[in-house]
Parts: structure tokens; sequence; C-alpha cells
């Protein structure tokens, strides 16, 4: 087999291994510090890349949100917290999108919890 070719597909864009890596396991533990702070660094190296990082959180959220996983809801609104606060860039725009559609997404809830989570991150 050819150096580079996986047997099981394709491999996943690296922002999405990435935002992957900052969920842990067990979601009591929290944000993965580490993790994240290589996404923020990905995230402020490639701004172009930021559509598609808060394509892929808001979308992972949306999930998480249906199959009540609620810790990972948390992560997510934490890491998209924390890349709003780094990123400064003309790439933000498509990137707030993403964040206000995971905000109406944890509105919409039906958990009181996760629809307080929304509002406090504006």
């Amino acid at each position: 087999m050819p150096t580079g070719v996986c047997c099981c597909g394709p491999l996943k864009p690296r922002y999405k291994r990435l935002v992957d890596n900052i969920f842990p396991e067990d979601p009591k533990d929290g944000l993965s510090k580490s993790d994240m702070e290589k996404l923020t660094f990905y995230a402020v190296s490639a701004p172009e890349k930021l559509d598609r990082i808060g394509a892929y959180l808001a979308e992972k959220l949306s999930r998480d949100v249906v199959r009540h996983r609620y810790g990972n809801v948390v992560i997510a609104m934490e890491a998209l917290d924390q890349l709003l606060m780094a990123c400064h860039s003309q790439s933000i725009k498509p990137f707030v999108e993403s964040f206000l559609h995971m905000v109406a997404k944890l509105l919409e809830s039906r958990e009181p919890d996760l629809q307080v989570l929304g509002p406090t991150r504006l």
C-alpha cells in the first residue's frame, strides 16, 4: 500500500481533527487546554479556516444537543468563546454566524440549562 493512503478512507481535514481533539473522552474533564491552544494557534495562523471551524463546531453542538451530551455542548461553547477572543481578522464574520447559529440552537433546546447557556455568551 502506498505511503499516506489509509485503508479506512480519507483522513479528516486538519481543522476537524483539531476540533475533535478538544473534546475529552469524559466531558466532566472539561475542555482540553493543550488541544484548545493548538486549535487557537491554527485558527490564528489560518484565519481563512475560521468559517469551517465554526461550522464544524456548530454541527457538533447540534448533534450533541439532540443526543443530550450536554457536557460536550458546554465544551463547544467554551471553545467558541476562546476562538472569538483570540481571532481578530476579516474572516471572523462567517465564524460569528456559526456562533449565532449555536446560540440559537441552545435557545431552541427544551433544556433550561442550555437555554441559559446561549444568551450568557452574547
